[in-house]
């Protein structure tokens, strides 16, 4: 009897360690994004261990990872009917996105379960992070607005307010390039142009924070500080005043976030103080990111921008017409989940209502700057004596002209610096710790060509002066 049991044992051992190679290997494709050849190994692997709870947790995560999340619940159930506590996880966070918090707050009851059961268990402060989610979600969908949606098109995230279609009295939205700023990622100019807001990266945090600036008679900016807007926040970016100076909408990682960055507004008092900012919801807010939220009063349209439906660096800009009086879907409407996540454009719209003359309208708008043409400005170029130079056609002294070419490709250069170092701080923020040599050297050159700039624009400025003086 004790040979039998020792050879049942031997046996087991045996097949244990037979699968664990197999499956140690598919988890390493799996880590290492070869998801494709991680998928065609874990599902030979499921196909004979059906049951196997670890082998299905990693069938459901690598075809979520390839975006076929629907054939993913099926082997992630099966892992959390096997008491996988990352399947449960899996299975709340694809619930979130489908907005079933009751679902998703049921998968996170078995996740601690699941941990729970482990001996010396910790709870991770994800799993209190995710829970606060399911609220948010369910205290947004009391609270979906009813929007009418014109249009969307789907662009790369890099510099996507370009394709913001503003006239000149809702202001102006452009690169830090374009406007002089150094390390700004986006700029925003209300119409009056007496300030600026603008998306900088925090030396302290590194994180992406809002910038703001008066703007002198000349053009050049006085006073540049951090907006004192919303200090529990993790990062902000994206901001937007509308034409009454007083309403400002911006996005913002925060623990009042869905998910990712939302779009909050904050008004501000007559002494230049911010109010406590809201969160403005569902439908523009969702468990992804979602953008600069900007409104044309001029023109009675909106834009804001999501990745919520968008291809991995890629961002949705959705054109709306904003109403003067906030009008909620009845929280019981059996299309509530369809208009809090935008499934459909054309169930946001009325029966019989006409949007071409708009779309026309919005079409003739034509720009490659995010502005309208008929008022295009290329750049902000501060000359001294209170003069401001928009467009190469401005300079009277070709040396200057050719000058300020080689300026605007340096900012080019600069913009394309700091867009690789935010995706870089952002890998690096979320663990992955071998892009910190790429990210200190590409902080080199960042410096080496802001440096140059300098250099660059005091060359632009005096050549230009002496044509001037000349004459």
């Amino acid at each position: 009897m004790r040979k039998l049991l020792y050879a049942v044992a031997f046996a087991l051992c045996s097949s244990a360690t037979a699968t664990a190679g197999p499956l140690d290997n598919a988890k390493q494709m799996y880590i290492d994004g070869q998801y494709e050849e991680a998928l065609t190994a874990l599902q030979a692997l499921h196909k004979k261990s059906p049951r196997d709870g670890n082998t299905a947790y990693y069938l459901g995560a690598t075809l979520i990872a390839l975006g076929r999340a629907d054939e993913a619940v099926a082997p992630l159930k099966t892992a959390e009917s096997r008491s996988v506590a990352e399947a449960s996880k899996a299975l709340a966070g694809l619930a979130l996105n489908e907005y079933r918090p009751d679902d998703a707050s049921s998968h996170i009851d078995k996740w601690e379960t699941a941990l729970r059961k482990k001996r010396n268990a910790t709870i991770p402060d994800e799993l209190d992070e995710m829970q606060a989610r399911v609220l948010t979600m369910r205290n947004m969908m009391e609270r979906v607005e009813r929007l009418e949606i014109i249009d969307s098109l789907t662009v790369d995230s890099v510099e996507f307010f370009r394709h913001y279609r503003l006239s000149r009295e809702a202001g102006r939205i452009c690169s830090g390039a374009e406007a002089g700023i150094e390390g700004a990622t986006m700029v925003f100019m209300p119409q009056t142009g007496r300030e600026m807001f603008w998306t900088a990266v925090s030396d302290s945090t590194q994180a992406p924070t809002l910038m703001c600036a008066g703007i002198l008679d000349d053009g050049s900016v006085e006073n540049s500080e951090p907006a004192d807007i919303y200090p529990e926040a993790e990062a902000l970016a994206f901001p937007f005043l509308m034409p009454d100076g007083v309403t400002l909408y911006f996005a913002a990682k925060s623990p009042a976030s869905l998910g990712g960055y939302d779009i909050f507004m904050t008004r501000r008092t007559d002494d230049g103080e911010y109010l406590q900012p809201q969160n403005i919801g569902m439908p523009y807010n969702s468990p992804a990111n979602d953008y600069l939220l900007a409104i044309d009063e001029a023109t009675g349209t909106g834009w804001w921008a999501t990745d919520r439906f968008a291809p991995e660096g890629k961002v949705t800009i959705y054109t709306f017409i904003p109403s003067d009086m906030r009008v909620n879907v009845e929280p019981d409407a059996p299309d509530l989940a369809s208009r809090a996540r935008v499934t459909s454009i054309a169930a946001t719209q009325e029966p019989g209502k006409d949007y071409d003359a708009l779309r026309r309208q919005l079409g003739e708008m034509t720009r490659s700057d995010g502005q309208n043409d008929r008022h295009k400005v290329d750049f902000l170029m501060a000359m001294g004596n209170g003069n401001v130079y928009h467009r190469l056609s401005d300079f009277k002294n070709p040396e200057a002209r050719r000058a300020m070419e080689n300026l605007l490709g340096i900012d080019d250069e600069i913009t394309a610096i700091t867009s690789d170092l935010e995706s870089l701080r952002e890998k690096y923020r979320a663990g992955n710790t071998s892009v910190e040599r790429r990210i200190r050297g590409l902080e080199s050159e960042l410096d080496k060509a802001r440096a140059r700039r300098r250099t660059a624009a005091n060359k632009v400025v005096r050549l230009e002066q002496s044509q001037t003086i000349l004459r």
